[in-house]
């Protein structure tokens, strides 16, 4: 398998994003690949949730350290409890790095530049989590990138900020990363008993067919996500029998038959949404109604 570079990614924040990276990037790992995890955040959150965001800082191994001093991946990455996984922890310093390097030629290329100049053969997968900003950062990981996954919340305003974020993607894939490949979307906090919830889900499987984009996953609501991450604990390490660890294990599986390294040859469209469909829209308007029905 070569390595496959994932960008999880959405300029709206609280999403899941997160959330998905990491049990994403665990699952992964427990499936038996080899896995890197990128906190391109300034606010660390997948370092904190691993539980590594002090003990990076304490060691010095974080990403602006990382990236502005060119230092080797074996000076950088933090260990985990699983052997197959490893975290590149994320720290305040990337945002300073965004501001000042901002308009240098050639920053967009920093993290790329990077990962091509160390050992990444090593890892099956790089997951990266990203900023939910259009900034320098965000330009960072789509470069860098072979890949990239969009969650989504079963909400309102469900494609606000994507008419952005793609037309972004769609310059960086003209000018930097021409095979940059859009993996689709994943549901994030679905909830099987919300009506809203699974009327949205069968418009937007429509919507998803008829504009040529894959829903890739359904992940349940679930009290274990906060729990977990409180805990500073992916949710398959806290409790692989619940039905939100398999959902994120089913999302692993899923991805897997796609990671092919860099797709070269024929380039993929990037889509285009300009606002929320009316026909989606108006589901949120009404009144969600609750039926005693299991969660998954």
């Amino acid at each position: 398998m070569k390595t496959s570079i994932i960008s999880v990614t959405n300029q709206k924040g609280g999403v899941g994003k997160t959330a998905t990276a990491v049990n994403l990037a665990t699952s992964l790992a427990e499936l038996g690949k080899r896995v890197l995890l990128v906190d391109l955040d300034y606010q660390a959150n997948s370092s904190s949730y691993m539980g590594l965001k002090q003990k990076a800082k304490q060691k010095n191994r974080v990403m602006s350290n990382t990236l502005l001093k060119g230092l080797e991946l074996e000076r950088s990455v933090m260990k985990t409890k699983n052997p197959n996984l490893d975290v590149l922890a994320g720290d305040m310093g990337l945002s300073k790095l965004s501001r000042e390097k901002i308009l240098d030629p050639g920053a967009a290329m920093l993290l790329k530049q990077w990962l091509e100049n160390n050992s990444i053969s090593v890892y099956d997968a790089i997951v990266i989590d990203t900023h939910p900003s259009l900034d320098l950062l965000f330009q960072m990981a789509m470069t860098a990138s072979h890949y990239y996954l969009v969650p989504m919340f079963a909400e309102a305003d469900p494609f606000d900020g994507l008419e952005y974020m793609f037309s972004e993607i769609a310059q960086i894939k003209t000018g930097l990363n021409k095979q940059l490949f859009f993996l689709g979307i994943v549901i994030t906090k679905f909830d099987k008993k919300n009506a809203t919830h699974r009327k949205f889900l069968e418009l937007l499987k429509s919507f998803c067919k008829s504009n040529k984009i894959s829903i890739v996953g359904v992940i349940p609501d679930s009290q274990a996500i906060a729990s977990s991450s409180s805990k500073q604990t992916p949710l398959i390490w806290q409790n692989a029998k619940l039905p939100v660890s398999q959902a994120y294990l089913n999302l692993a599986k899923a991805l897997l038959p796609e990671l092919r390294g860099a797709r070269m040859g024929r380039t993929q469209k990037t889509p285009a949404i300009t606002e929320t469909p009316d026909h989606i829209m108006a589901i949120f308007d009404e009144e969600p109604e609750l039926q005693n029905v299991e969660i998954f």
